[in-house]
């Protein structure tokens, strides 16, 4: 049976940026889904399934190739930069993997990229890559936060405050059980049924909302509402980086809960693909060299604005419990729900996946390394806050946010991430304030979708909203 024709879905493949990830709770893609995985050569540790090490002199890693290995060399730099600091060879096993071994004397707490160079009798070049940590709880990380960043967040809340939502709704469809499994496969680049056991709701409705924010913008959003007595834990959902249309949470709300997803543009969530702007002036300008003089006028504090401006529509609602408010998002959506959720102590919950934007010291440090073609000599990137530019990215790095967070937070984390290094996710992580806080780590994995991530999620978020 095909989507029900009550539900008036452009069906629409989303154009997006490289490595945007698809996961199923912190979804953000409207195209179909695809099976393909970032894993290009195995590569496992018998010590440690995690590749987080703590107490062995020697770490042994195999790397599986698709061909029968003759040997291989391989190369060790820190967490990001190209030139390694070790290098050496490694014999090939009775399993056909080779064996990796790298000894730990002299080798400073944090996150090392480990490249494999396979050899074998056609002589055909394969290359396989890993990171693992080495006494992550003493990775030293540089502090960033300056002395007036909880006061200049404080008066863009209060700005926030004081702008009125008129929110409006539209009904746009009805969706059964098995029309959301359909649309997730076709529509949401999710597995069709990806956690049976959470669902509460065997139907869903779906309305298309707006509601003004500070900047005179005003604001679309997804809404999804599970049918049954309320009231509902409410979660808003964050896209991830890009610029594009956006499924419907109605995976969200089949496992109970009023789910929100937010254009942060200001734009339509269902527009034609050719009408969102591939490139948005001032957007992700705090990254580079063309920086504003004022914080206020940086494109991201209004997204930012807009996010917690969503958190109170959420909790204006009749069938919103506002004691029981979540917020989800990877990548991009990981760094936004960290950040609402630092400036809405009401959040109750957050599940921050890939959290991208973090850590920008870090970030400069190992450019500036690829960059002089060195390897550098420490972990902890240097911090001078006298410098504008790192002054003005300190009030936008996420990481500065993390110790005002006051709900529960799942954070994931792949350890191969390229747009979301290892060593920027820990280090947010590390610096979250008191609280239950996790994290579920995913080896081998580059900014992918992980299955047992997802489930692992609705069940913690479950737990800590409904039980």
């Amino acid at each position: 049976m095909g989507i029900s024709y009550r539900c008036l879905v452009v069906l629409l493949a989303l154009t997006c940026t490289a490595q945007t990830p698809i996961c199923a709770m912190t979804c953000n893609i409207a195209r179909a889904y695809r099976r393909e995985s970032t894993v290009t050569m195995p590569i496992i540790s018998r010590q440690r399934a995690d590749l987080l090490f703590s107490r062995e002199k020697t770490i042994q890693l195999f790397a599986f190739p698709r061909y029968r290995p003759v040997g291989c060399t391989w190369s060790l730099s820190r967490n990001g930069v190209i030139l390694p600091l070790r290098t050496g060879t490694g014999a090939p096993e009775l399993d056909q993997s080779l064996k990796v071994s790298i000894p730990t004397a002299g080798l400073a707490p944090g996150f090392y990229d480990l490249t494999v160079h396979v050899s074998n009798a056609l002589h055909e070049a394969e290359e396989g890559k890993a990171t693992f940590g080495w006494r992550i709880t003493d990775m030293p990380i540089a502090r960033t936060r300056p002395a007036d960043f909880a006061d200049f967040w404080r008066t863009a809340v209060q700005r926030v405050d004081a702008t009125p939502l008129h929110a409006d709704e539209t009904l746009i469809c009805t969706m059964a059980d098995s029309e959301i499994s359909q649309y997730n496969e076709a529509k949401a680049s999710i597995p069709a049924d990806m956690y049976p056991e959470g669902k509460r709701a065997g139907e869903v409705t779906v309305y298309k909302i707006h509601f003004d924010a500070p900047s005179g913008r005003r604001l679309t959003a997804w809404l999804a509402v599970p049918a049954g007595p309320g009231p509902f834990p409410g979660l808003a959902v964050f896209p991830g980086a890009g610029n594009a249309p956006l499924p419907m949470p109605v995976e969200h709300a089949r496992h109970g809960y009023v789910s929100l997803i937010l254009q942060i543009h200001g734009m339509d969530v269902d527009a034609a693909p050719e009408q969102y702007a591939s490139a948005i002036p001032g957007y992700l300008r705090f990254l580079s060299s063309e920086y504003g003089e004022r914080l206020e006028e940086d494109y991201y504090y209004d997204v930012i604005l807009g996010c917690l401006q969503a958190i109170r529509y959420l909790a204006s609602r009749p069938d919103v419990d506002a004691k029981r408010l979540a917020v989800a998002g990877a990548s991009q959506g990981g760094m936004l729900s960290l950040i609402t959720a630092a400036l809405c102590p009401e959040v109750k919950a957050v599940v921050s996946n890939l959290c991208f934007y973090g850590y920008f010291p870090y970030r400069d440090y190992t450019a500036a390394l690829n960059t002089a073609k060195s390897a550098g000599e420490t972990n902890i990137p240097p911090v001078n806050l006298t410098d504008p530019r790192t002054r003005y990215q300190s009030y936008f790095d996420v990481m500065n946010f993390a110790p005002q967070v006051k709900g529960a937070v799942l954070m994931g984390a792949c350890l191969c991430d390229t747009p979301s290094p290892i060593t920027t996710v820990y280090a947010i992580y590390r610096n979250l304030g008191p609280g239950t806080h996790r994290i579920l780590w995913s080896p081998g994995l580059n900014h992918d979708l992980v299955v047992a991530h997802e489930r692992k999620a609705w069940q913690w978020l479950d737990a800590v909203c409904y039980q």
